[in-house]
C-alpha cells in the first residue's frame, strides 16, 4: 500500500473535495463541524491517523457525507458519485432500486445518442 492508498489520506482527498466542491473555507467547515481549523486541515492533508470517531463523523455531517460511504468508496470515484450513493442511500430498498434502474436507462440512452 502506497501513501497515497491510506485511507486517511483518502479520506482527506474526499474532505477536500467535498468542502470545495460546497466553497467553504476550512474555516466555515470547521465552524459547521464544532472542530478546530487546525483539526479540518490535518484531515485534509492525511496527517491526523487518531481522529476520533465522532470528531470525523460530526465532519462528514457538515459535508452532508455519510460515514458508511467514506470507508466503502474510494476518493478517486469522485465526489458526485458518494453524493449519488449517499443520496440512493436514503431511500427504501425497493425505492432505490427504481431509482437505480432509471439512472441506469438514462445513462444507456444518453450512450446511444
Amino acid at each position: 500500500m502506497t501513501n497515497e492508498d491510506s485511507p486517511m489520506i483518502q479520506i482527506g482527498i474526499i474532505i477536500r473535495v467535498k468542502r470545495r466542491a460546497l466553497n467553504l473555507t476550512i474555516e466555515q467547515l470547521a465552524e459547521k463541524a464544532d472542530v478546530s481549523e487546525s483539526l479540518v486541515s490535518q484531515m485534509e492533508r492525511g496527517v491526523n491517523k487518531n481522529i476520533s470517531l465522532k470528531k470525523l463523523d460530526q465532519i462528514l455531517t457538515a459535508l452532508n457525507l455519510k460515514m458508511s460511504t467514506i470507508f466503502t468508496e474510494s476518493a478517486d470515484n469522485g465526489i458526485h458519485y458518494l453524493e449519488l450513493i449517499n443520496y440512493l442511500a436514503t431511500f427504501p430498498t425497493d425505492k432505490r432500486d427504481e431509482l437505480a434502474e432509471k439512472i441506469l436507462s438514462l445513462l444507456s440512452f444518453m450512450d446511444r445518442t
